[in-house]
């Protein structure tokens, strides 16, 4: 380690006398070209170091020291001092509180960790002995076993008092500082219950983290990990509900019919401290509504003619995560009732007199608007409130159509293989259908219309086909194909050919005419004709091949 890796001597006109290099890089320094500095002004050379104490010499960062010998003014660039900066700037970022003592036991250093946990001033304290600082005895104190003992004292708890008369308990692991096998000093790690808290928020990250990449749980249950999208506004979606999965609060998600609700559930379940507790789904519209009490709260023997010993909802969700699908299904009464338990975190079984604990997050999901709901008197306000501290809203699939594709895709691969069907793909036709659709059943209905094609799939087939589709979805284009006659600006179009037979040919048929009358309006400019027809260049090309290869069958 050097103490400077430049001496740089320059006279009383700042003018540089010589340079000496004592770093251990000497390539770099003769790739650098020292001589060239020689004669030259200080701020010619290297700028206006004068106030600034960082200087950057051939991508190398350098801590100035001005400083003088007699006459002889020198000015000293050292890495090793900027690492000596960047170490304090580094132990200043450290949420633990640290102390160096020097082997005598003065302070040296306290970081501002420290000096918030024990309420001091590094200004007052550098530089006093510990002894002064803290009323303790050599048994009490870590710092002065480590220095006594030359060992460490890890996790000790030490209770003292500060001469300021602040009261400390703190968690301490102390070190020797050992240079040459010579000790030259101790630091101390100290955590108080704040600092714990921090740091075990730090750990539920990381847990949460691997169980995500890495789920404990059923193996078919969802993380996000496995939501298809590519789409910016689910990509944002997903990137809240995580930040909301890591909190313990109850959570509403709100979105339209076959958005995903239960998939978010299971994945904000998954990727939180509650990950390896159950998670138990219930449909409210499913539920009987004599049968509410017993079971979500569960019953006794002998409650009622036939009642057993039986778990209810809460209970078989306890630790873990308690979901409600249809949340709006759920009559004024038993919302009532449910408010009570989620206020008191305690319940009773039906025909019990013993309350239970309650420790569970409850999910809600609900496919209508929450204060419309509100305003119609069939969601209570205070039970809403309870239940949405934080909320997810999932987009649907019309406001997010870049996740259409991909989506498409891969319901046809799982669903071919789950089905024994050969792997095909979506022609750019259907791609166009599946784009143009509103999708009301959102990402469900799209999963029930690749499902329908596979089915409609033969083994013979290369490649899916519009006629695959259900009918709904390919019913308007046969109208519109049948009965347009002339293009948008007036111009006749090429009648249909009588041949045509299928849903196919017509498509085609109709889809070759209006692509040659772009083109002839374009006059055989691709790009042009694309951008009129709103695809893209090389989708164009793709049906112009298409139609090349039909006119040679």
């Amino acid at each position: 380690m050097a103490i400077a890796d430049f001496m740089i001597q320059y006279g009383d006109d700042d003018r540089i006398i010589a340079i000496e290099y004592l770093g251990e890089d000497p390539e770099w320094f003769n790739a650098l070209g020292s001589e060239r500095y020689l004669g030259e002004k200080l701020s010619s050379a290297f700028g206006d170091i004068k106030s600034h104490d960082i200087l950057e010499l051939g991508n190398k960062l350098f801590k100035l020291q001005f400083t003088s010998i007699g006459t002889d003014k020198q000015l000293l660039l050292s890495q090793d001092s900027l690492m000596l900066s960047l170490l304090k700037e580094t132990l200043d970022k450290v949420s633990e509180g640290i102390q160096i003592f020097d082997r005598n036991g003065y302070l040296i250093h306290g970081n501002p960790a420290s000096e918030a946990l024990e309420g001091y001033d590094i200004n007052e304290f550098k530089g006093r002995h510990l002894l002064d600082i803290y009323e303790l005895t050599e048994e009490m104190s870590t710092t002065l076993s480590v220095l006594r003992t030359k060992k460490p004292v890890i996790n000790r708890c030490d209770r003292f008092q500060a001469k300021n008369n602040k009261e400390l308990v703190t968690i301490n692991s102390g070190y020797p500082l050992m240079i040459q096998d010579e000790i030259y000093g101790a630091c101390v790690f100290e955590s108080d219950l704040s600092v714990i808290n921090k740091i075990k928020n730090q750990s539920f990250d990381l847990e949460a983290f691997i169980r995500n990449e890495q789920p404990l749980l059923n193996p078919n249950m969802y993380t996000f990990k496995k939501i298809i999208h590519q789409s910016e506004k689910m990509a944002e979606c997903i990137r809240f509900a995580k930040k909301i999965a890591l909190t313990h609060v109850n959570v509403m998600i709100t979105g339209e019919t076959g958005t995903g609700k239960e998939m978010f559930a299971q994945s904000i379940h998954n990727f939180s401290p509650r990950a390896d507790k159950p998670f138990v789904d219930v449909n409210c519209s499913a539920v009987p509504s004599n049968l509410v009490e017993s079971l979500f709260f569960g019953t006794e023997k002998g409650a009622f003619t036939g009642s057993m010993t039986k778990k209810g909802f809460f209970e078989l969700a306890e630790g873990g995560t308690l979901f409600l699908d249809e949340i709006n299904a759920m009559s004024m009464e038993m919302q009532a009732k449910l408010l009570r338990v989620l206020q008191e975190k305690r319940y009773q079984r039906i025909g019990g007199s013993q309350y239970h604990q309650c420790n569970v997050r409850v999910i809600t999901a609900c496919n209508e608007d929450p204060q419309a709901l509100i305003e119609q008197q069939l969601l209570r306000k205070d039970f809403f409130y309870r239940i949405s501290a934080l909320s997810v809203h999932i987009p649907p699939l019309k406001d997010r159509k870049e996740d259409i594709a991909l989506l498409a895709a891969n319901f046809a691969r799982q669903l071919s293989a789950e089905y024994g069907k050969p792997s095909l793909s979506l022609t750019p036709d259907m791609l166009d259908v599946l784009q143009h659709h509103d999708w009301p059943g959102n990402v469900r209905e799209l999963r029930h219309v690749i499902e329908h094609a596979v089915h409609q799939s033969s083994v013979e087939e290369q490649a899916f086909s519009l006629s695959h589709f259900p009918a709904y979805l390919t019913k308007d284009l046969s109208v519109l194909h049948s009965t347009f006659k002339t293009s948008a600006d007036g111009h006749p179009t090429q009648p249909i050919p009588p041949s045509a037979k299928t849903l196919n040919d017509l498509l085609d048929a109709y889809e070759q005419t209006v692509v040659q009358e772009a083109l002839d309006r374009a006059n055989g400019n691709i790009s042009k004709a694309a951008k009129a027809l709103g695809l893209s260049r090389q989708n164009l090309q793709y049906r112009i091949r298409k139609f090349e290869a039909l006119k040679s069958d």
